[in-house]
């Protein structure tokens, strides 16, 4: 058997450890209070369907399609008008999805031009926007442009999510995020869904052996998925190096691209669902006081990066290392290539690099002072079972 590695803050979980997903919940709790105290005739519905279901409730505000809008709202980044007519309609969907009946009748009105989260992981998008939709105990109706009424199984639509095998995480082929034309950096122009001419079953079967990887090399952060991972959404192929993005408003949400070595897609798997993680605790806690204001440069990176960008590479990095030493110790065939040592030896000294500026430079909160901590702890057990001290020159950071 290897030798376990050590568990941490939102890095490795013990078993049955509950810190994402009470994280999630409260991030979800959030964006309820901003729909329960707005004074709206929907909110005061929504309250009363909080009272007779609060989990039924609190994971249809935490729905993909839906979360994301009310975040970005609460970030300053989306209007309030234009969050609430991205997000109402999709979280009346996730609620009459699931089988809820709500005790108050929900009134959504338009103009409404998409409906996410159908039965069946399906989406439609109408050609004329509805003028409303109602929700109340006999089902879900949608008054359309021309004034007639239809139940929402009538409309026309698409299924647009697709399970990966053995996991709890689905591929989605439709973008409902807001955010997912902005882009940090410098090198990407935004993130639009791309399945660079592969079918969806390709698409699964690359995501299913990077998962395997996953689940072999690291049990229990396999094992937390269903609470901090949800949605894939593909965005091209990449042949030599993968791409991939995370958005603060939209945790549980990753893009990537399709990339030949299952290995590589674990990492950026791993990757950006640290990021989510992390996400979710920087709605609650700054973790780090000078993280958005004190800036380093990156030898990996054409542009400056703050120290929560550091942060949260490393943040992101330490378990893929963490996935490099388990891998190794157990043999696996895909850690036998001299291209893999050297990938290892990177890894390592991009953490090291990101660490040593977090050391010097951050003022971490009590919360991000006990991340930091773990994040050392499990650095220091990544290097000791490589063969070899990292490579390269301790300025160096990690990539994501």
């Amino acid at each position: 058997m290897p030798a376990p590695l050590p568990h941490g803050l939102l890095l490795l979980p013990r078993s049955g450890e509950r810190t994402t997903s009470s994280l999630r919940r409260k991030v979800r709790l959030l964006g309820a209070r901003d729909l329960l105290g707005d004074g709206t005739r929907f909110g005061a519905a929504l309250e009363s369907a909080l009272r007779v279901a609060p989990d039924a409730v609190l994971n249809a505000i935490g729905a993909p399609d839906v979360l994301p809008s009310l975040l970005a709202e609460r970030s300053g980044l989306l209007l309030r008008a234009d969050a609430r007519l991205r997000a109402l309609p999709n979280l009346v969907c996730a609620l009459h999805a699931a089988g809820f009946r709500p005790p108050e009748p929900l009134l959504v009105e338009g103009p409404i031009d998409t409906l996410a989260g159908l039965p069946g992981g399906r989406i439609a998008r109408l050609n004329a926007p509805a003028r409303a939709l109602l929700f109340d105990a006999s089902g879900l109706e949608i008054e359309l442009a021309d004034g007639s009424h239809v139940g929402v199984s009538e409309v026309s639509s698409d299924v647009a999510t697709h399970v990966i095998p053995q996991t709890p995480v689905h591929l989605c082929v439709e973008d409902t995020n807001p955010l997912s034309h902005l882009e940090d950096h410098p090198e990407k122009t935004g993130n639009s869904v791309d399945l660079a001419g592969r079918p969806v079953t390709t698409w699964l079967t690359a995501l299913g052996e990077a998962f395997e990887l996953i689940r072999v090399g690291l049990p229990s952060w396999f094992t937390e998925l269903p609470t901090s991972l949800e949605r894939l959404l593909p965005v091209g192929f990449e042949p030599e190096r993968h791409l991939s993005a995370s958005y603060g408003d939209a945790p549980g949400i990753a893009y990537l691209t399709l990339h030949p070595d299952p290995l590589t897609l674990a990492e950026a798997i791993v990757h950006e669902t640290q990021h989510g993680k992390l996400n979710l605790l920087l709605w609650l806690d700054k973790v780090l006081e000078n993280g958005r204001t004190d800036w380093a440069t990156s030898p990996v990176r054409p542009d400056l990066r703050p120290l929560m960008g550091v942060l949260l590479a490393v943040h992101a990095f330490a378990p893929v290392a963490g996935l490099h030493a388990r891998l190794a110790a157990l043999e696996h065939p895909l850690t036998r290539s001299s291209r893999f040592q050297r990938r290892r030896a990177e890894v390592l000294a991009g953490n090291e690099g990101g660490l040593a500026v977090l050391r010097e430079r951050a003022r971490p909160t009590r919360t991000g002072a006990r991340l930091l901590e773990d994040l050392e702890a499990l650095h220091d057990a990544t290097v000791a079972l490589a063969p070899a001290a990292p490579s390269g020159s301790v300025n160096a950071l990690p990539p994501g």
